[in-house]
């Protein structure tokens, strides 16, 4: 998938494509059924399917006191868009200035003024422009003044509540990674660099996959039974989330230390995913090296008998 950052780089390959909006964070099973929506129409009527998102996300830049981390960070991101089908990613920087453009100076700037779409796809509660004035229904009027039209995807509700962002965000910190999985569609997961660590691992006979996760939600720390995809391949494994309270350090910076199973490659530098499936037990201080590689064992056995189910 191409990733274009910057609605001025587009080249006209890209134009007369259908479009879908949004930030997408998290890419739930709402921000999927878009999607693929998009992707379906895209192949029907033989055009490309391409992404138009926003960073950083607009709540950072109109609210930058709120706290508010990304399920999966646009990176991450990218690589689930592009498991939907989406041939290109265009990124659009989201400033104050930005914020200020009415929702007719963003069609003219931004739609009908580079990208000619010949249909776009947003969200049935998508606001765009100054003040959030545009509304879909504006968009859907525009969109015939200016040549493309615009279709507003319902959202997907489970129960009476409609799947958001917000409330993914809640659970995670809860741990409810079953309830979880549900409305985002696959497994919570963070993404990065393997970093060299101190080697402690390996000498307990447990070498780690160390990661740093930046900008992406963390599940509670404690220890997980987990799925790691190294390249384009699925390996399993256990995962210590936390600041690894055994042992004294100067940064105690939240870290992901994975174990893979019946994994010899050395990964430093290269990106993996970490996906929770199910949490074993909490993180705990162990007093010998011994005691801590008796249960790392334990874990392993624990772990490995979840997975097989």
């Amino acid at each position: 998938m191409k990733v274009i950052y910057g609605i001025g780089k587009v080249d006209r390959t890209l134009t007369n494509a259908v479009l879908a909006i949004g930030v997408f964070d998290g890419l739930h099973v709402g921000h999927q059924k878009l999607i693929k929506a998009a992707v379906r129409r895209a192949q029907k009527i033989g055009a490309p399917a391409i992404v138009m998102t926003f960073s950083p996300h607009p709540v950072r830049v109109l609210h930058p006191d709120s706290y508010l981390p990304f399920i999966v960070s646009l990176p991450h991101r990218f690589k689930l868009i592009e498991q939907l089908g989406i041939s290109a990613c265009i990124v659009v920087r989201f400033t104050k200035k930005f914020s200020q453009l009415t929702s007719q100076q963003f069609i003219k700037k931004y739609l009908a003024g580079r990208l000619c779409p010949k249909e776009i796809f947003v969200g049935g509660d998508f606001c765009f422009g100054k003040k959030r004035e545009g509304t879909a229904l504006y968009f859907k009027e525009a969109g015939r003044e200016y040549g493309f039209k615009v279709n507003a995807v319902s959202p997907v509700r489970m129960g009476r509540k409609k799947i958001g962002s917000s409330q993914i965000r809640r659970l995670i910190v809860q741990g409810k990674l079953d309830e979880v999985r549900r409305l985002l569609g696959h497994s919570v997961s963070v993404m990065g660099k393997v970093v060299k660590g101190d080697g402690r691992g390996r000498t307990l006979g447990f070498p780690t996959a160390n990661i740093y996760p930046e900008n992406e939600m963390i599940v509670p720390v404690g220890v997980y039974a987990v799925r790691v995809i190294v390249g384009h391949k699925e390996f399993s494994g256990m995962a210590n989330v936390g600041r690894r309270p055994s042992f004294k350090k100067k940064k105690n910076l939240i870290n992901v230390e994975t174990h893979i199973f019946d994994f010899k490659r050395l990964l430093y530098g290269k990106e993996i995913i970490v996906k929770f499936i199910k949490k074993i037990r909490n993180e705990r201080v162990f007093d010998s090296p011994k005691k801590m590689s008796a249960q790392l064992a334990r874990d392993e056995m624990k772990c490995r008998n979840i997975l097989k189910a």
